[in-house]
């Protein structure tokens, strides 16, 4: 036990899982940056005066009307927010393939970083702001499967990569935490122009870093951190099952980037010690939260298996679902309670922990499963399937955003304690029998 410690220990201090880690924080950082500011850029800049100066906005609008009426400019702001998350994450998948076609991920993680860069550049102007989401948005998602499929050839044993990625997590949510710290801040005592600058910043940094050292991270995924191209067809069942479950979750969560920072404006206690908290740093909470909770999880983790407790990657996307869920229950509760007066920080503060909570145990444990289960040649393009959380997340967020006006604000966290629910209930109805049958064909493999 202490041997094997002692080697994840190693790996984790590697100059690859590093390289992959740093370029991982700051293309978060940029990818949360943005995020923590887009809606509200939207509000105050792009779609205010006439529309049309903004290539795109005009059929954009016109298009959304036909589909759900008229729409305010918070309505077609969030539409226009779930759009481009959905982008990035659409472009995980298809460059997670590539890499694994072409066999360079580096490659990938480089062409990645230079399109977000495009889009960066082409985002510091008006007309060009929805043209440059597009090149970002495809950029960020070629980037994030190449990554984390390389850190998943690091580990061997199921229970160290899903260390391995909880620790990755926390360098991921350390960028969350800055991004919008930074970005947050820039905007609202500088301007928006110099967040998106920052971002840019950062994206650039990374992509030189990653050069310099990215060459000590897997190219490609090891034939030992994979099982072979031939898949049971109950394992294959099992994740397409735990990745459902995991789309319900994070369409839940994610509209803490979206509509929460619209609520929270009116409607959130942002006053600390005499001061008012910009409310782009709910999500740099988000990310501290996440950061403590990841220790937490570590220690109770290590603490359980002493005494011969293992908890399965499977049980643990169950209870992320049920702790997100709860998040949204919280949140309308408080909402309900509190007589129209602002919020009391300690409700949304709740609110964080617990979908942050959600995320510790869905997050490792997903890409974990993924990395054991998936056919080694095809590892990249599972790992896609997962970012595609972000799609329907993000579809999500922007739809569901519509009728943030239309009914009132507890009934709308309540359908997000539902989404999140139903993800739970799924995992708890249909993984079980996958398990078993998964158990006894390699009970008879064994055997035989």
């Amino acid at each position: 036990m202490r041997r094997d410690g002692a080697v994840e220990g190693e790996r984790l201090l590697s100059a690859g899982f590093l390289s992959l880690a740093t370029m991982e924080f700051l293309e978060r950082f940029a990818v949360s940056g943005v995020k923590s500011v887009l809606v509200l850029i939207f509000l105050d800049r792009v779609l205010v005066g006439d529309v049309s100066r903004v290539v795109g906005v005009t059929a954009f609008s016109e298009t959304s009307a036909a589909m759900f009426g008229p729409l305010s400019a918070t309505g077609l702001a969030s539409q226009l927010y779930g759009y481009a998350n959905a982008l990035i994450y659409l472009a995980i998948p298809i460059g997670g393939l590539i890499g694994d076609v072409i066999g360079s991920r580096r490659t990938m993680v480089a062409a990645g970083s230079v399109g977000m860069l495009l889009g960066l550049t082409l985002m510091l102007r008006d007309p060009t702001f929805l043209i440059g989401l597009v090149p970002f948005a495809i950029g960020a998602g070629v980037l994030k499967g190449n990554l984390s499929a390389q850190l998943g050839a690091l580990f061997q044993d199921e229970a160290q990569r899903r260390r391995g990625y909880a620790v990755y997590l926390g360098f991921l949510n350390a960028g969350v935490i800055c991004g919008p710290l930074v970005c947050g801040a820039l905007a609202a005592f500088a301007g928006q122009d110099y967040a998106i600058g920052a971002a840019a910043a950062a994206v650039a940094l990374g992509l030189a870093i990653y050069a310099m050292t990215g060459r000590a991270a897997p190219t490609a995924t090891s034939a030992t951190s994979a099982v072979s191209a031939h898949v049971p067809a109950s394992s294959t069942a099992l994740l397409v099952v735990a990745l459902a479950a995991v789309y319900l979750c994070y369409s839940a969560y994610d509209q803490l980037g979206n509509i929460f920072l619209v609520w929270a404006r009116t409607r959130a206690d942002r006053h600390v010690f005499g001061l008012t908290m910009p409310v782009a740093w709910f999500l740099s909470l988000d990310g501290v939260f996440t950061l403590a909770l990841i220790t937490v999880s570590q220690v109770a983790s290590r603490a359980l298996q002493r005494r011969g407790i293992r908890i399965g990657a499977v049980t643990q996307i169950f209870l992320g679902g049920m702790l997100c869920s709860a998040g949204y229950l919280v949140l309308a509760l408080g909402d309900a309670t509190s007589g129209g007066a602002p919020l009391a920080l300690p409700w949304t503060l709740a609110y964080l922990v617990l979908i942050d909570g959600a995320i510790v145990l869905i997050w490792p444990s997903a890409l974990s499963l993924i990395a054991g289960s998936a056919p080694r040649h095809l590892v990249g393009f599972w790992m896609g399937l997962f970012y595609l959380h972000g799609v329907f997340a993000s579809l999500w967020a922007g739809f569901s955003g519509v009728f943030y006006e239309r009914i009132a604000s507890p009934e709308f966290w309540l359908l997000h304690a539902a989404v999140a629910g139903a993800g739970a209930l799924l995992i708890l109805v249909v993984a079980p029998p996958l398990i078993r049958a998964a158990r006894r064909r390699q009970a008879i493999t064994t055997s035989a």
